[in-house]
């Protein structure tokens, strides 16, 4: 674990230990928002991880965000993490003014049909923001605007977890360019969205793992622990292989921000992290049997996010067929130095 690591984990640890109340849980998976949290989140400065000095924040960037996504999913923090803090940066990098405000992303890739409503799929969090940061390109410039609630048409759905993934209906012409992203593209902003999720299913991961373990050296069966049979045994170590890579390949990611290799490093974060997500809820449910299922144990609220998160911003099956076009596209010597070279 690097400085900058460590040091939100330890600053960071206490704060979303608090979280972790079944109370919390419920509230939000009865359609209500934890708006006493998402309060001590902001109180204590969280929002503004990723902004520098200047704009008020930590000037941690974006590399100490993704380090606080991978904390916030190690605990299941029910909160949007990834989308508060990637739209609070692209709101402050465009010049928008930051009032700590819940904003959530939502992108467009294409050039706006002026002559029908626009309808975005899948938008976390949507009816909990106070608005929603649009990202459209015009006239081959990156645009943002907010636009409030009360503009938008909003009709509510949620993923496995019980989290809002909600559908936005919105007339084209309330997108005016008045905001440009510069050095920035749809793909890029959609790539870090998928790295946070990435983030947060490494944390899962490990917190998973860990629940596993204990259990599997507590539980008794034909006269001894489960976790001393060879066949457990076996299941545990590749379920640690493939954590283990998951957080290597999440690390590698945010050490490649704004380098060349920046997308291809979080396409192998996400397609790692996605794949070792199945396998990771299936080996906790097989080793945990009935009790795992239960709302009353809280393997389920990791479990279900993997399941969750796994496909959100790209499944392992995208982002493995986009890596994979790209090496297609690579010269017949090229392969190798591609593989094989890092930036520092």
């Amino acid at each position: 674990m690097n400085e900058l690591s460590q040091l939100i984990e330890d600053s960071a640890t206490r704060l979303f230990e608090g979280f972790a109340t079944e109370q919390a849980y419920q509230t939000m998976e009865s359609g209500e928002f934890p708006q006493t949290l998402w309060q001590d989140f902001v109180n204590d400065g969280w929002l503004r991880t990723a902004l520098t000095e200047e704009q008020g924040g930590a000037g941690l960037g974006l590399a100490g965000g993704f380090t606080l996504m991978r904390l916030a999913g190690y605990h299941a923090v029910p909160l949007p993490i990834v989308e508060s803090l990637i739209a609070t940066y692209l709101a402050a990098s465009s010049g928008i003014e930051i009032n700590d405000e819940l904003l959530v992303p939502a992108l467009i890739s294409h050039p706006i049909d002026q002559s029908s409503d626009l309808v975005l799929s899948n938008i976390p969090w949507a009816r909990h923001a106070s608005g929603v940061l649009f990202v459209f390109p015009v006239d081959d410039q990156l645009h943002t605007v907010v636009i409030r609630l009360g503009d938008l048409t909003i009709s509510s759905d949620h993923n496995m977890a019980g989290e809002p993934r909600d559908e936005i209906t919105i007339n084209p012409k309330q997108l005016i360019a008045n905001n440009t992203l510069s050095g920035m593209s749809v793909e890029q902003i959609y790539s870090w969205l998928a790295l946070g999720r990435a983030a947060q299913i490494s944390g899962a991961l490990r917190k998973v793992l860990l629940r596993t373990v204990d259990y599997a050296n507590e539980r008794s069966q034909f006269g001894r622990q489960i976790g001393k049979f060879q066949a457990v045994q076996q299941q545990l170590a590749v379920q640690a292989e493939m954590t283990s890579a998951a957080i290597c390949a999440v690390d590698a990611a945010i050490a490649h921000l704004d380098t060349e290799q920046e997308w291809e490093l979080i396409a192998c974060a996400k397609i790692t992290n996605s794949e070792a997500a199945g396998y990771a809820a299936k080996t906790a449910h097989a080793v945990h049997a009935a009790i795992g299922f239960t709302q009353e144990y809280p393997l389920q609220l990791s479990t279900r996010r993997l399941w969750s998160w796994r496909d959100e911003y790209g499944n392992e099956g995208d982002w493995s067929s986009k890596l994979g076009r790209h090496c297609m596209q690579l010269e017949n010597d090229s392969l190798w130095s591609w593989l094989t070279t890092q930036t520092t």
